[in-house]
């Protein structure tokens, strides 16, 4: 039987290794016209990242900024204090017979905190008055005689001596029996007071301790190119712990630094209108010290060089970005016044963090940031 058409083309099919060829040779051919022919804006490989940054310079947003003078100041973190506290003791032995004052009271000078048991201190005064009484008659006694001749130098030394020494008596009982009573010395609140009725006290026992709460001082340590712009009698604030903000003046700047701390010690009197004192608060204490000329920027401007200075990123007139160090003259309400830097600027408000010094870059005016700063600056106490 004759072989049909089908059969010999069956018979004659390629195997699976020429189809392999086939498609190998058709994959050749096809990356090979692509190198002959490249697409006309396909990227070549000699393309350098300079070149393509320079073809395509990075968008930031800027803001023009005028340096306005301000008042530069200290700011310093201090602690609160009383301008009086003393230690009340006992100055006699006696047992505690009356209590006039609790602590935590507020008391006026010479108010009465307690009394002591007087013993024989009053019979003691009484023969030491009536002692005395003798001494004066026996004195006017000397000195008649002695005027009439009747009466020696030396009798009428002894008459004097006499009288002298029972005033003396005298005084000394009826400075014991004052003591006795313990009063206030100045006007101010009884933080504590260990004793109570009944105890025996003994010359030098603790009764209490007074503070004066108005006015009180805020107290901090300034390094030494601060201290030499602090004069006494100057102005100056104080944040305290409750967020008040009061204000005073510099009573005192110590010339002397702390052996441990290499700090001077500053106090401000803070003015009785100020309410009542927490001593030993935690306080932020502003000392003005000069006008200097400063540009508000906002925190998030602020960034770092390759070598770890601060300060911030701006644009010339090339649009070419330039870092430039700078000083923080004042952190206030959530901005930052920076001085040390030029009078004009255009400041690198969103996209320093992608750029370097030398950059080109496409600066697109900040009319949100120039209002923000515009209107900081017409806020701004200082």
């Amino acid at each position: 039987m004759p072989e049909t058409t089908e059969n010999a083309l069956r018979r004659y099919r390629p195997g699976p290794i020429w189809i392999a060829a086939g498609i190998a040779l058709l994959v050749g051919l096809w990356m090979a016209s692509g190198l002959v022919a490249p697409e006309p804006d396909a990227p070549t490989d000699n393309a350098t990242p300079a070149a393509q940054a320079e073809a395509a310079p990075v968008s930031v947003s800027v803001r023009r900024s005028i340096a306005e003078a301000v008042e530069e100041e200290a700011e310093i973190t201090a602690r609160t204090a009383p301008i009086r506290a003393v230690e009340l003791r006992a100055e006699t032995q006696g047992r505690v017979v009356s209590l006039q004052a609790q602590a935590g009271d507020r008391l006026a000078e010479n108010d009465l905190i307690l009394a002591l048991s007087q013993e024989d201190r009053p019979a003691r005064l009484d023969r030491a008055e009536a002692v005395l009484a003798q001494r004066e008659l026996q004195w006017e006694a000397a000195q008649k005689l002695s005027e009439k001749g009747y009466q020696t130098r030396a009798g009428v030394a002894e008459a004097r001596a006499n009288l002298a020494s029972a005033r003396a008596d005298v005084a000394a009982i009826r400075d014991e029996l004052d003591k006795t009573r313990i009063r206030a010395p100045f006007d101010g609140v009884l933080e504590t007071r260990p004793v109570e009725k009944g105890d025996l006290l003994r010359v030098g026992d603790t009764v209490g301790r007074l503070v004066q709460q108005s006015p009180f001082l805020v107290v901090g340590d300034v390094s030494e190119d601060v201290v030499a712009r602090i004069e006494e009698g100057q102005a100056g604030s104080a944040r305290l712990i409750s967020g008040e903000t009061v204000t005073g003046t510099v009573r005192y700047v110590a010339g002397e630094a702390d052996e441990q701390t290499r700090t001077y010690r500053v106090e401000l009197r803070v003015s009785p209108e100020a309410g009542r004192l927490i001593a030993g608060a935690t306080a932020t204490l502003r000392l003005p010290l000069g006008t200097v000329p400063a540009h508000v920027v906002e925190p998030a401007v602020m960034t770092l060089d390759d070598d770890g200075a601060f300060g911030i990123k701006t644009v010339d007139e090339r649009d070419r970005v330039h870092f430039h160090p700078a000083e923080i003259v004042r952190n206030r309400d959530g901005r930052v016044w920076l001085t040390g830097l030029p009078e004009a600027l255009r400041i690198i408000t969103v996209g320093q963090g992608f750029v370097r010094e030398g950059d080109q870059v496409d600066p697109q005016t900040d009319n949100a940031a120039a209002a923000e700063s515009t209107a900081a600056t017409a806020t701004d106490p200082g």
